[in-house]
């Protein structure tokens, strides 16, 4: 009896890797959510433009992205914990540099060093799992990990929302500090060291072409608005963005060890997939970002009330996933993606009916929906990715794929902050055409502070006597501009869901072909 509860009871050190592992990843995901809800004080706090606030998110996720099949290569060459360790210590560090920060540049280049420590650990990370627990073991320690980082996105808003309101925005970075020290003191020490003895090659050429061509993309959308469209500094960095998209896209084919296997695109559900999670991102970012900036501005929400306000799209996204396999017994996977993207559509579309007016159940039932929909995508879409690949480039795959969610967030959010500036504008200076609060040169700085929740700073700009007419077109034209972010959202998610289901039917009727050819 004794020998059987010795061989089913983890060790010591399969405990502290799995909770060492699980605890950085409620740490990395909090800190892609927590920081939503205090976008508003942090701008007020630091003075910052709105492009400089949009910054705070995409530094983080851009360096994230783009960094993180590199860093599974370093794992692989100096070994899974060192990697791991030196992450979750530079993670750390650079946390609370983010919360001692004066300016908003420097808190930008933090958040920027923050997602390259970030790429460190969540490529090490899930590799020190699979080396510590195998078969049965492993299945389960990846289920508890998921369920670890499902559990940080969806207390993100919250725990933002109580720190910022509570101890001030600085202390959602302070917070990562405690939580890195321990897993450095207690789990690391714990863990088994691991590496590739084949592993020697970093694929530089196309990290920088890679990382540089989304670096220009992103700062033609976050700019263009401010700078306009047609400026030399904007057409060059979209012109320089694509140039260096086909060199990455050369340099790839050339490479021995790529860091992107581009043939993986020639498979239908890949390429279904891929469209599939920037999509999802459009929707997440849009909600999670946009949402509490539009309540703490309208309808001065503190920071704790905003994060309160996204718990009904949290929540579901953090359950849903729990009812997968479940579900694919009834549907096919295929279906019940194009159902998960159609949900996101129609609960952004639905909600638009809940922003402006006094109809919160309208909001609270779009945020459901769509949470929902977000929960089931993201539940069935990494296995549908690894999926699509053979066995033995299944790892790829799944790097692919993170790689292109995670550089998704970063374009989502200047994408649809492009859309929320551009259109706040264009009606605001509509609205004041002609009267006494004429102050077109000023525009797009005033736009800037009513989207990040300072209406009654920008108002001071105004003539005392046109302050009410100027609070109800910064608050009609900053509504009306999230509606139309809403209503492009849903047009995306409803046309990608078509997409979704015609590509994957093509990927899999070749995928039947070559199974009867194979037979034969």
């Amino acid at each position: 009896m004794e020998s059987v509860v010795l061989e089913t009871r983890w060790s010591a050190r399969k405990q502290a890797t799995l909770i060492g592992v699980c605890v950085v990843g409620i740490m990395l995901t909090l800190d892609v959510t927590i920081v939503g809800v205090a976008l508003d004080t942090i701008g007020k706090s630091l003075q910052a433009s709105f492009a400089q606030l949009q910054w705070v998110v995409n530094a983080y996720s851009l360096t994230l992205g783009s960094f993180l099949l590199t860093a599974g290569s370093l794992a692989d060459i100096f070994g899974r914990r060192r990697m791991f360790a030196f992450g979750v210590g530079l993670f750390s560090i650079c946390s609370l540099l983010c919360g001692f920060s004066q300016d908003s540049v420097i808190l930008d280049t933090f958040r920027a060093l923050q997602g390259l420590s970030g790429a460190l650990i969540l490529s090490s990370g899930p590799a020190v799992l699979a080396n510590e627990f195998h078969n049965k073991e492993r299945a389960t320690a990846f289920s508890i990990l998921g369920s670890a980082v499902g559990l940080g996105f969806a207390l993100g808003p919250l725990v933002g929302g109580i720190l910022s309101s509570g101890l001030g925005w600085r202390w959602i970075f302070f917070v990562n500090v405690p939580i890195g020290l321990s897993v450095l003191v207690w789990a690391v020490p714990k863990i088994r060291e691991t590496s590739d003895p084949s592993a020697s090659h970093i694929d530089w050429a196309g990290l920088s072409t890679f990382t540089l061509s989304l670096l220009l993309f992103n700062f033609a959308l976050i700019s263009g608005p401010e700078k306009g469209w047609n400026s030399f500094w904007i057409i060059g960095a979209l012109i320089g963005s694509s140039v260096l998209l086909i060199v990455f896209i050369i340099a790839e084919q050339l490479q021995r060890r790529p860091m992107f296997d581009l043939t993986l695109f020639r498979h239908p559900t890949f390429v279904a997939v891929s469209l599939m999670t920037l999509t999802v991102s459009f929707g997440i970012v849009s909600l999670l970002y946009y949402i509490p900036l539009y309540f703490q501005s309208v309808s001065n929400y503190s920071p704790f009330q905003a994060g309160l306000t996204m718990i009904p799209f949290t929540l579901p996204m953090l359950i849903t996933p729990l009812f997968i396999s479940q579900l694919i017994k009834f549907q096919s996977t295929r279906l019940l993606l194009c159902i998960g993207l159609i949900l996101i559509g129609f609960g952004t579309f639905w909600m638009r009916g809940g922003i402006g007016t006094d109809n919160s159940w309208i909001l609270l039932s779009g945020l459901i929906l769509a949470g929902i929909g977000a929960g089931l995508c993201n539940g069935l879409m990494d296995n549908v990715a690894v999926s699509a690949a053979s066995l033995e480039r299944s790892g790829v795959a799944s790097g692919m794929y993170n790689t292109t969610r995670l550089s998704g967030d970063a374009i989502a959010i200047a994408g649809t902050g492009a859309i929320l500036i551009g259109n706040t504008q264009t009606q605001f200076l509509k609205l004041i055409s002609g009267t006494s609060v004429d102050i077109l040169e000023q525009s797009h700085n005033i736009v800037s502070q009513i989207i990040q929740g300072n209406i009654s700073g920008a108002a001071a700009k105004a003539p005392i006597s046109a302050h009410d007419l100027f609070i109800h077109a910064a608050t009609l034209s900053y509504t009306d501009a999230l509606h139309t972010v809403l209503l492009v959202v849903a047009c995306i998610c409803f046309t990608i869901a078509l997409l979704t289901f015609l590509l994957m039917r093509i990927g899999n009727s070749a995928n039947l072909l070559t199974s009867k050819s194979i037979s034969r």
